[in-house]
């Protein structure tokens, strides 16, 4: 039981004075003091005499030589050193790469922490330096570890100790869990093999009766799990994990709005978006660390904008004095809110409140490293603020340095957001790119040794050779994989990645990755698509590599891999609309229409405010007999652009509804009649100089199956309007296919004018009715006889000549009873 107290309190990272001395070890994890447990004499001892087997991986070798150790040691007490030892390892490698300050070795000498481990690399390994056999070692899925990252022979160590069999001990699992999304995270692109392990870790996790029997543990998990599947981009799931944590907590976050101002010379109060945050008397946690070693808040200084919206009611921007748990719960339902909508303006106002409820009461050091980076990244984007944002992470990268201990720089580490510091440097040179000081830029990228964003800047300063230089000269310390891949980027040599996919053993994803997107950036497509498959077959979780192979299948009218690959893609990053709307292109080539029909249904779903996925689905719904969907989206894309003319769908549209066709959910087009005539009325509001357009309204008014005088009137109107709008184009008569068009409006101009008459009060009314149609029709006959002549006897087919003589008699048919009604009339 007191051995299970102090896994609680170890897993918490808060009051570590509380745990008590059941191992000497203990005392170095409660001041920070990780080197001394990592370089102990215990931690030597473990790995000094074994003999291991030579095919083993170098991870599997330390598993193995731990295993020999507790079978000669059985007690829990020894199990517990070891757990004791893989979190000092863990927290030493995050204070080196994450939190700072760097990780200060006992002894000096030697480019390994712990010399015994060099015993077990492998035999090839004499080629390279012990630091990049180390790095190697860490390589997941033909992926390896990003360069910037130090010591790396602490996370190996953490894996392994950490996967050594600890039967007697509950908190294992959860500290290995933690060890693997560290090493996710360092890792160039998803692991396949490490998301399986994570979610196989997690689902252990979450039930145990060890977590479920304290609300802070279980608290503490669903908050880190939400951050596992954020990273890999499945929303849905973590939303869930994060209602969970709220719900333990009870918490209740909505944003709200409020009167306030935001720039110094705003005389009237607008409407200001906050957050309103509920929550219930229990805090669980009341740890925190001292304000003054937080890194430094920088303070916006601007002409115009205010650093904080001043509320008009000054309670409306005062937030509660959370707990440190509680803080956690909001910067994960920031990150949440961060991932699943589309990036725009209005989401940097929603996010906005979320970061000044955790900067108004700093208690966290993480938490307070992740809200100030976190608005760097949301201010960048703005001129008034990108100054501060540029400072701001200025003043990061310079964290380590403060007085923090260690302890309490780690407190909540791993549901906290922060990245690695390179990923901080990274960015800080990002801003200045972006501010146009590349030269700068280029130095950090350098000392990162961040080989893209170094082609890139030297190719902005024209002096790409010395991106090759540099590579080259990086290459004489020791040839690796990456180096030969990002000399193959610099120099446009295809020989680069050949050579790196040889170093790699036919192993490197990266390689092919590289190998790739270098036919693929010069439109290659073919040559690109064996090189995209090789990549994936190593690493399936290259979420980009997907959708570049279904666009390289689809320009090759390579369909149903295309449609493949999209799938594979949008099954990992579901709110891409892009991709949604290509693979219902790949479907539609395919003629699978319905299953494209599908697809753009989830394309808008992801942008809803994009017209070409709206017109692309209107057309898949026309052809699938969605004829509702057709109405509904014509709607939306004249929600979004105005003016819309698509003839060909107005006219399926109205043909089915006119012939009584079934839908594709068995009713009859004629039930969506009512909704066309109102889109009809719509369009024809913007759209008055459609000829078409008119007669497709016209005819719809006129298929109605009870007509009154109204009805008729209407359709005679329309059909006039028809008339007048073919008739604005005064060379109408110079094409077979105009002349055509307007032979077919004064047809059923004709008809309509026959038909009104029967409506008409009085005989004198209805001659004067019958006077327009006559002028009309013998106008159009005589300048069609006048233009007949000037046209090649092969455009005048019978089709033609037999709806030329249709019009004739129906001018007859409108001469006769205009002659009887004159003769009525007299």
């Amino acid at each position: 039981e007191q051995i299970l107290e102090c896994e609680k309190i170890l897993l918490k990272g808060s009051n570590l004075s509380e745990v008590e001395n059941i191992t000497p070890l203990l005392s170095s994890l409660q001041k920070g003091e990780y080197n001394v447990l990592v370089e102990s004499d215990i931690c030597k001892s473990i790995f000094c005499d074994y003999k291991c087997k030579l095919d083993d991986n170098l991870i599997d070798k330390l598993c193995s030589c731990l295993s020999d150790y507790l079978n000669r040691c059985t007690d829990i007490e020894k199990e517990f050193e070891i757990l004791c030892l893989g979190i000092a390892c863990l927290q030493s490698f995050v204070q080196s790469n994450w939190t700072g300050p760097s990780y200060m070795p006992l002894e000096k000498e030697g480019t390994c922490v712990n010399p015994y481990l060099l015993q077990f690399l492998p035999a090839d390994s004499q080629k390279k330096n012990d630091v990049e056999c180390l790095r190697l070692c860490l390589s997941v899925d033909g992926e390896e570890i990003c360069t910037s990252i130090v010591c790396p022979e602490l996370l190996i160590l953490a894996i392994a100790f950490f996967k050594s069999p600890l039967p007697n001990l509950s908190s294992t699992e959860w500290w290995l869990m933690r060890t693997q999304y560290i090493h996710q995270q360092i890792l160039d692109e998803h692991s396949p093999t490490l998301q399986g392990e994570l979610i196989k870790l997690s689902q252990i996790l979450q039930s145990s009766q060890f977590i479920l029997n304290n609300n802070y543990l279980e608290t503490l998990l669903h908050l880190e799990v939400a951050r596992i599947y954020l990273h890999y981009g499945k929303v849905s799931i973590s939303d869930q994990e994060i209602k969970a944590a709220l719900k333990l907590l009870d918490m209740e976050v909505n944003l709200s709005g409020a009167l306030g101002r935001r720039t110094q010379y705003q005389k009237r109060d607008l409407a200001q978006l906050t957050i309103n945050v509920k929550v219930g008397t229990s805090a669980m946690d009341s740890s925190v660390c001292p304000v003054e070693q937080f890194p430094k808040d920088v303070i916006l200084n601007d002409d115009v904008r205010l650093p904080h919206i001043l509320f008009s009611n000054s309670e409306e921007g005062h937030f509660p004095d959370l707990s440190p748990l509680q803080q956690a719960a909001i910067i994960a339902v920031f990150v949440q809110k961060k991932k699943s909508q589309a990036k725009d303006h209005l989401q940097n106002e929603e996010l906005t409140p979320f970061l000044n409820c955790l900067l108004a009461y700093p208690k966290v050091w993480a938490f307070q490293l992740s809200a100030l980076l976190f608005r760097s990244r949301l201010e960048c984007e703005h001129k008034r603020t990108v100054e501060r944002a540029l400072l701001q992470t200025q003043e990061l990268i310079d964290f380590g340095s403060n007085p923090t201990l260690i302890p309490h720089r780690l407190h909540l580490f791993y549901c906290s957001y922060a990245p690695p510091s390179f990923v901080i440097t990274s960015e800080c040179a990002s801003i200045l790119v972006s501010m146009g000081s590349v030269q700068s830029a280029l130095s950090l990228y350098l000392k990162l040794q961040m080989w893209d964003e170094v082609i890139d800047c030297y190719n902005y300063l024209k002096l790409r050779h010395m991106a090759a230089e540099v590579i080259r000269e990086r290459m004489k310390k020791a040839e690796t994989v990456k180096l030969w891949c990002y000399l193959g980027d610099a120099t446009d040599d295809t020989s680069c990645y050949e050579k790196a996919w040889e170093l790699s053993g036919g192993r490197s994803a990266q390689a092919q990755r590289h190998w790739a997107m270098y036919h693929f950036r010069r439109k290659q497509f073919q040559e690109s698509i064996e090189h995209f498959k090789k990549s994936l077959s190593i690493n399936s979780l290259q979420v980009a590599l997907w959708f570049r192979l279904g666009y390289a299948t689809l320009m090759t009218e390579q369909w149903a891999e295309s449609a493949q690959a999209y799938r594979r893609y949008c099954s990992l990053e579901p709110e891409s609309f892009e991709a949604w709307n290509n693979l219902a292109k790949a479907y539609i080539l395919q003629g699978q229409k319905h299953r494209a029909y599908s697809a753009l249904q989830e394309a808008v779903k992801c942008n809803y405010e994009t017209w070409q996925v709206w017109d692309n689905l209107m057309a898949v719904s026309s052809d699938c007999g969605y004829f509702e969907e057709v109405i509904h989206c014509y709607h939306r894309i004249l929600d979004l652009k105005d003016k819309h003319i698509d003839e060909q769908i107005l006219t399926v549209l109205t043909t089915v509804i006119i012939k009584g066709v079934y839908d594709s959910h068995g009713k009859p087009a004629v039930e969506h009649r009512k909704k066309a005539l109102e889109l009809f009325g719509r369009i024809t509001a913007k759209v008055m100089g459609n000829p078409i357009i008119w007669k497709l309204y016209a005819e719809l008014t006129a298929s109605i199956e009870e007509q009154t005088p109204i009805t008729r009137s209407k359709t005679l109107q329309y059909y006039q309007k028809a008339y007048t709008a073919a008739m604005q184009d005064s060379s109408w008569f110079k094409e077979i296919k105009s002349i055509k068009q307007i032979i077919r409006i004064c047809q059923c101009l004709g008809k309509a004018h026959l038909q009104i008459i029967k409506d008409c009060s009085s005989p004198k009314e209805a001659y004067h009715t019958l006077t327009s149609a006559k002028l009309s029709l013998q106008n159009i006959i005589s300048k069609v006889d006048q233009h007949i002549i000037d046209f090649n006897k092969d455009h005048i087919d019978e089709k033609f000549q037999s709806e030329l003589t249709l019009l004739r008699s129906l001018l007859d048919a409108v001469i006769e009873e205009h002659t009887k009604l004159k003769n009525a009339a007299s």
